[in-house]
């Protein structure tokens, strides 16, 4: 069975059509592809480019398309599933079955290979979705960096700001992000961390890449960046907890994938998660993604079409993906 997978967000969209047993037949890449974020002109623009590049390398292939699963950042808040599907849908051949979904449902795929699970995902904002075993949903947080994606790069580096802004007041302990961050946005001064922040870019662009030094420092052993690390930890735990709740029962052995930049190393955080669900979550396993993104939209493509994946799926299209990104 081929299978068209799509990965869209807010940097750059990606597509492969591949089969159950891991093999990858085209592969394109293209721009971002989030709707909220572009005039409907650019949008179509970069998903019937992706569609038309994926078809000029293999026609033969692309024509015997049986399902393509589209996941897109910010499609399921916009309410826009049917409209992008209807445009995909005129890109592919006829007959050709069309989902589209948020672009979580990718990550948690391309952890859970398929099955049931929690994604907890983890970069510029943060997110958790769920899905059991009889195709009911949950999702929580993930609301916004004004007021939630508690765990997410913005959030720690906002809480890194915040530690930095309350050292220099004599209001909070001494931290050595205050020298990462001063070095990082080339500020000699405290004070001038302000113009940084309020300048030309917005602001979560300019706080957001904060966060990899509260990690690195927290692996430093700094304690204010421990302490951020940790009440990411908790925030986040609330949410996959209120997810697992709809979705299993307790003891249920779930599958909780991290995702995202944040999570880049998990070892930082799954311990700590582990310890975190011993009473709420005990059988849960967290585990990170075993494939990208886009082998996740072809794996929740199989999973609607109810197609058993073969055993070495994971290692066969990560060698060719690999094969394809690599000159």
């Amino acid at each position: 069975m081929y299978v068209l997978g799509i990965d869209g967000g807010g940097t750059k969209t990606t597509g492969i059509v591949a089969d159950e047993f891991g093999n990858v037949y085209m592969h394109a890449v293209t721009g971002r592809s989030n709707p909220n974020t572009l005039q409907q002109e650019e949008f179509e623009e970069v998903i019937c480019g992706l569609v038309r590049e994926l078809k000029e390398q293999d026609d033969a292939t692309f024509n015997q398309l049986s399902i393509c699963f589209a996941g897109i950042a910010g499609v399921g808040e916009s309410g826009r599933d049917a409209e992008v599907a209807a445009l995909l849908a005129r890109e592919l051949p006829a007959g050709t079955k069309v989902i589209v979904r948020n672009d979580a449902f990718n990550a948690l795929y391309s952890g859970t290979l398929g099955g049931p699970g929690i994604v907890q995902i983890a970069g510029t904002g943060a997110v958790t979705l769920g899905i059991n075993e009889k195709g009911d949903t949950a999702r929580s947080g993930g609301w916004g960096y004004l007021f939630d994606d508690e765990g997410s790069g913005f959030y720690l580096g906002n809480e890194a700001l915040k530690a930095v802004f309350r050292s220099f007041d004599n209001r909070g302990p001494t931290t050595s992000l205050t020298e990462r961050v001063t070095e990082y946005l080339a500020v000699q001064n405290i004070p001038d961390i302000i113009g940084k922040v309020y300048g030309k870019e917005h602001p979560r662009s300019v706080v957001a890449p904060l966060g990899r030094l509260v990690l690195q420092e927290a692996q430093a052993d700094d304690e204010v960046s421990k302490g951020v690390v940790e009440k990411a930890c908790v925030e986040m735990m609330h949410s996959i907890e209120a997810c697992h709740r709809r979705l299993f029962d307790s003891n249920h052995t779930t599958s909780i994938v991290l995702s995202g930049g944040v999570f880049t190393d998990a070892d930082l955080f799954a311990g700590r998660f582990r310890e975190l669900a011993q009473h709420s979550l005990p059988n849960a396993v967290f585990q990170t993604s075993k494939v990208p993104p886009v082998g996740g939209a072809v794996l929740a493509g199989l999973a609607e079409a109810l197609t058993t994946v073969a055993p070495k799926f994971a290692s066969r299209l990560n060698e060719q993906l690999q094969e394809r990104v690599t000159p």
